[in-house]
């Protein structure tokens, strides 16, 4: 319904004079011929009336909608449809998208992969953590090591960019299955890394034992001097009695390693940043070799400090597990 006009100035004069005289809104509605709504808008607020500029068109949504919509939102993976219903709000589905798309502290992120944590999991997690939150200095003779795949597709999971409206369409082909992949293994110290290896089929004891054996002669002493101490996660291959053996036979120490903890091995960390920089600009292979050399040559580039400062952090991520009784942290 459209609104009605405004009083003009002879209509506010008489209803300032019956006012004063104490007639009723609805008596004076009916003395100047106009709806008693109008009278009472008057009444409400005499010195701005007139004032407030019409908005236009109503909002499709109520602040009070909006702020349902928000808070379903927020660490949420619904679509933009189940967001409406759960927050109950009947709308256009195009309103609630640039509602959550105009909030300021909203943003579209990819879903952190954690693994899943037991009660027994988290149990030897706070306590690894509690033997540890005192090593400072000492954690500089840990080499820390681990296995990561590459396809020549690019990265598992989704890709995101931001578009130029003046350029074409970035395009991101795959083959199928990724058109192939290479596994590589390797290991971090304080004071530089080991060698990239790469692991063809499935590793079992026996490889696993002639790959770190090499490694270690040529670099453990180098990268975390002597009486260093070999972090490994608790793959079967690496609790094999044959590699228990020998590590026991070259005295050399394990660092007992809790299960499900991605998030305490630094070398994670290094894996993430070689992704990014060997996919770069969506960067894609054709050939396995051509993989191969993207990796050594990134990994020799990585520079020793983004290292050193992951060191350092370990001191809080003990402190963090602690906090959170043995739950996962945010590295």
């Amino acid at each position: 319904m459209p609104r009605g006009k405004h009083l003009n100035e002879t209509e506010i004069n008489i209803i300032k004079k019956l006012h004063s005289e104490n007639y009723s809104m609805v008596k004076i509605a009916k003395i100047i011929n106009r709806s008693h709504r109008v009278v009472r808008n008057f009444l409400k607020d005499p010195e701005n009336y007139g004032k407030k500029k019409r908005t236009g068109r109503p909002k499709a949504t109520t602040p009070r909608e909006r702020r349902s919509i928000l808070r379903v939102a927020s660490n949420s993976a619904l679509t933009a449809r189940q967001i409406a219903a759960e927050a109950g709000v009947s709308t256009n589905l195009r309103n609630v998208q640039r509602i959550i798309h105009d909030c300021e502290y909203l943003e579209r992120k990819k879903l952190q992969r954690k693994p899943p944590l037991s009660d027994k999991h988290k149990l030897v997690r706070l306590q690894f953590a509690k033997d540890h939150v005192q090593w400072k200095k000492k954690w500089r003779k840990v080499i820390f090591t681990d296995e990561k795949k590459f396809n020549l597709d690019g990265p598992d999971g989704f890709n995101y960019y931001f578009h130029g409206l003046r350029k074409e369409n970035s395009i991101l082909s795959r083959r199928q299955a990724g058109g192939g992949s290479v596994i590589i293994w390797s290991g971090i110290g304080y004071s530089g890394k080991m060698d990239i290896k790469f692991c063809t089929g499935k590793i079992n004891s026996k490889r696993y034992i002639e790959v770190i054996n090499e490694q270690i002669t040529s670099h453990a002493t180098r990268i975390a001097g002597n009486n260093f101490i070999f972090q490994q996660d608790n793959a079967s291959v690496h609790r094999a009695q044959v590699v228990k053996d020998y590590f026991a036979e070259k005295n050399i120490q394990i660092l007992e390693w809790p299960a499900y903890s991605p998030d305490l091995n630094i070398i994670e960390n290094c894996w993430g940043d070689l992704s990014r920089a060997v996919y770069r600009g969506s960067r894609q292979f054709i050939t396995v070799e051509d993989l191969k050399k993207a990796i050594i040559n990134e990994w020799q580039n990585m520079n020793q400090d983004i290292i050193k400062n992951l060191y350092d952090s370990l001191p809080n991520r003990m402190i963090e597990v602690i906090s959170k009784s043995g739950g996962s942290t945010k590295y």
